[in-house]
């Protein structure tokens, strides 16, 4: 492109001291809409359970104390202690088992009369027993649950607990009149037990992940700083779930997102919507996305300038440079550059050019490269020769841009805008494996390039 500025410069400037030309005309008028098509981005997501767990297992009774009296039999009470719940992960649920202790105490009548007491009394001194109590040491028991957990539209967890096993170590013999206690203090706990998996569920339904889904949810909609270059735009439009995984203390499950992803040199107002309804949802962890990378001409024109302002070049002794280059727009689909210059020589030129990507090399050039209307009609009064095809056939040669050096800076920078902590407690990570060009357009503003973009990234919820 650089050698394009300067030949056409000189060339222009032959015949004449001064060359002033009219604007060209550009596009008034947006082409159509250029549709872009749905991309998928699968994000494994890892939420560490283990703060979570630790508040369930607080919230939990430690501690179960219960009594049945009857006149006549067996009356008792009890105590049941349990120990701290280990957690233990499994690939669809979570199995659990909790050591637990209890002392029970029991009296015994033979036979009741109610002549004194409408609700009877002993006709003997009741017998008082205990197993586990006072200096004796508590009986042992070994119980187990196992809880399913699911995630619903609503982004709620949805707990199932199920008592498993509920083994006493300890036998609760009563010698003293032939009673086994131990199946009724099993029936009584295990019934506690039961009470138990509700309030588990419960404390379990209780977890708030909606909260931080949603704000991945809204800072995807929002525009991720890329260096220097501008904003990387996500664009979600619906998401869905895989099933839940359970794991050394961590839930890990697969989002997939219809996104419509775009980066731009300006900044964008997007409007953010509401977290959509969860729908469930399955793929291959990672991205393949068609990236719209939008740049408007007035950022490419300053990207021009920094190469060519201020340049100055020898044509037969007599200096000129330049003042200024820029885009000007875009002209039936093709680009209008306008290029100042002053020294010996100085005036306006304009050329037009259609940009042509090459998707093998990964580079652009110019082709159909000619002087524009109006500056034609300047120059058939002033240098005619210039309209030789073999001039505009070598200016083409020198008009490649080499696009390998800026993917590789855009891939960087695609890296460095999704390395990061998106809220407090939520991290979002990833790399790019492969970035290229398939397709140009040009509108009233910006040329668009669409890309192909392949990577991987994942969310870490703490």
């Amino acid at each position: 492109m650089k050698h394009l500025f300067y030949i056409s410069l000189a060339l222009s400037l032959f015949s004449c001291k001064t060359i002033s030309v009219l604007v060209p005309v550009h596009s008034t008028i947006a082409p159509p809409p250029i549709k872009q098509a749905v991309s998928s981005l699968n994000i494994p997501v890892e939420i560490e359970m283990k703060s979570y767990l630790k508040m369930t297992e607080e919230a939990l009774p430690k501690k179960f104390i219960d009594s049945i009296y009857q006149c006549e039999g067996v009356s008792l009470s009890y105590v049941f202690i349990r120990e701290p719940i280990d957690f233990k992960f499994k690939n669809s649920s979570i199995d659990y088992e909790v050591d637990g202790k209890f002392e029970l105490k029991l009296n015994y009548c033979p036979k009741c009369h109610e002549l004194w007491d409408k609700n009877g009394s002993c006709t003997i001194p009741r017998v008082y027993v205990s197993c586990g109590s006072g200096n004796e040491a508590m009986r042992r028991v070994k119980v187990a649950y196992t809880t399913n957990i699911s995630l619903g539209e609503n982004y709620k967890f949805k707990s199932t607990t199920e008592l498993k096993k509920f083994n006493i170590l300890d036998p609760c013999k009563i010698t003293l009149f032939k009673y086994d206690a131990t199946p009724e203090v099993e029936r009584q706990v295990t019934a506690q037990l039961i009470s138990l998996e509700n309030d588990i569920d419960k404390q379990i339904e209780a977890l708030d992940v909606k909260s931080s889904l949603k704000d991945v949810w809204t800072e995807l909609q929002k525009g991720l700083p890329i260096s220097t270059y501008g904003f990387l735009y996500i664009q979600p439009k619906s998401i869905g779930m895989s099933e839940l995984e359970f794991r050394n203390n961590k839930v890990f499950l697969d989002l997939h997102l219809a996104v419509y992803p775009f980066v731009s040199t300006e900044e964008q107002k997007e409007k953010i919507t509401a977290l959509p309804p969860l729908e469930k949802a399955g793929g291959k962890s990672g991205f393949n996305l068609n990236l719209d990378i939008r740049a408007s001409y007035d950022s490419l024109s300053a990207f021009v300038g920094k190469e060519f302002v201020g340049e100055e070049f020898d044509f037969k002794g007599k200096k000129i440079f330049v003042t200024g280059i820029k885009i000007s727009g875009a002209q039936d689909q093709k680009l209008v550059f306008k290029m100042d210059f002053d020294g010996v020589k100085k005036g306006t030129v304009y050329l037009t050019g259609t940009p042509t990507l090459d998707t093998i090399m990964q580079k652009i050039s110019m082709k159909e490269l000619d002087f524009d209307i109006q500056t034609k009609s300047v120059l058939l009064k002033t240098a005619k020769w210039l309209f030789n095809k073999r001039i505009l056939d070598e200016l083409e040669k020198n008009t490649v841009f080499e696009l390998k050096d800026l993917l590789n800076e855009s891939k960087s920078n695609i890296v460095s805008a999704i390395n990061t902590e998106i809220t407090k407690g939520v991290k979002m990570s990833g790399a790019v494996s492969k970035i290229s060009l398939k397709e140009i357009y040009l509108d009233k503003n910006s040329m668009l390039l669409r890309s192909g973009v392949s990577g991987t990234l994942k969310i870490k919820i703490d």
